[in-house]
C-alpha cells in the first residue's frame, strides 16, 4: 500500500538498485519531491514499512 499525499494506491517492486521502480495498479499524481509512505498488512493491520520521495 503506497500513500502518496491523499493518493493511495497498491503497488509492486519491479527493480531495486540505488532507486526503486514499482508498477502501481492504479496511477497516481504527485509532483517531484513529494513523500511516499510505504505500508504492509501484517496481522491483520496495516504497519508503516519505509517511506520515500519521489524523483
Amino acid at each position: 500500500l503506497l500513500d502518496v499525499g491523499t493518493a493511495i494506491t497498491v503497488g509492486r517492486v519491479v527493480k531495486v538498485g540505488d532507486f526503486i521502480e514499482l508498477k502501481l495498479t492504479r496511477p497516481v499524481c504527485a509532483e517531484e519531491a513529494s513523500r511516499v509512505a510505504i505500508s504492509r498488512k501484517i496481522a491483520e493491520r496495516w504497519r508503516l514499512i519505509g517511506y520515500g520521495i519521489i524523483r
